[in-house]
């Protein structure tokens, strides 16, 4: 019959201490590992929000882009340099008018829009002007017809056709911005071509402003601005319907 081998208790204490100073070395690493990751997570939170600040702080933040540009009076090179790519020589810039440069979001969407009071060009302007392949959108904001908002279906009369210019014309252009660009950006090419739309003390106006007063059967856009004026001895404003310009006294 086999016999048991008997054990030291020396060799058996010896192994349990060797057993208890791995679990010691165990935990030590791991205490070290997780001080090392959440101080390099709370570096990390550290450095994005210093980036956050330093961009917040840049001039060149995405969201602050031509912003003060927008904010200022632009020079009469700046707004030609806007109006010949889409309208080449057609127009010139009114410089004979007090106010010929109006700046607001005269379209409500956010974007600053450049308003701009002008003449026929030189010979050959009124046929491109006139044209039915232009790439502005020639109307006379007093002949606009609106649906009574105060009735329900309605039928509305047939829309007239565009009005002719003519040489002695005094027009104003309205051109759309895009994006936080505004009317500065190039793909600012939305325009309209405003007829009998020129008056006295012309400014541009918050649409919360004008809408203080009893406005009934206006239609403009939820903000913005619109464009405040006398015109044929008439105060009253030039407002965007969502399509049109309208001219509301």
């Amino acid at each position: 019959m086999p016999t048991a081998q008997n054990r030291s208790p020396a060799n058996s204490w010896n192994r349990i201490r060797i057993y208890r100073c791995a679990v010691v070395v165990v935990i030590a690493i791991s205490a070290i590992s997780l001080g090392c990751t959440a101080g390099r997570s709370k570096a990390g939170t550290s450095n994005i929000s210093r980036v956050q600040s330093d961009q917040a702080k840049s001039p060149a933040n995405a969201n602050n882009e031509n912003t003060s540009a927008n904010l200022t009076a632009p020079t009469l090179t700046e707004v030609q340099a806007a109006l010949t790519p889409i309208y080449q020589d057609t127009v010139t810039i009114d410089v004979g008018k007090s106010e010929p440069i109006l700046l607001g979001d005269f379209n409500g969407d956010g974007s600053p829009d450049l308003a701009v009071v002008v003449r026929p060009g030189g010979e050959g302007a009124l046929s491109k002007l006139n044209s039915e392949y232009a790439n502005w959108i020639v109307e006379d904001p007093r002949t606009v017809v609106l649906p009574d908002t105060n009735k329900g279906v309605q039928q509305l009369p047939k829309p007239e056709a565009p009005p002719r210019i003519q040489s002695n014309d005094i027009l104003l252009v309205v051109v759309h911005g895009y994006g936080q660009s505004g009317w500065h950006h190039p793909y600012a090419r939305q325009t309209f071509l405003l007829c009998n739309s020129v008056g006295e003390n012309m400014r541009a106006r918050p649409l919360r402003e004008v809408l203080r007063g009893d406005r009934k059967n206006i239609q403009p856009q939820t903000q913005g601005d619109v464009i405040g004026e006398k015109l044929s001895g008439h105060d009253g404003f030039l407002y965007w319907t969502n399509g049109k310009y309208a001219w509301h006294q």
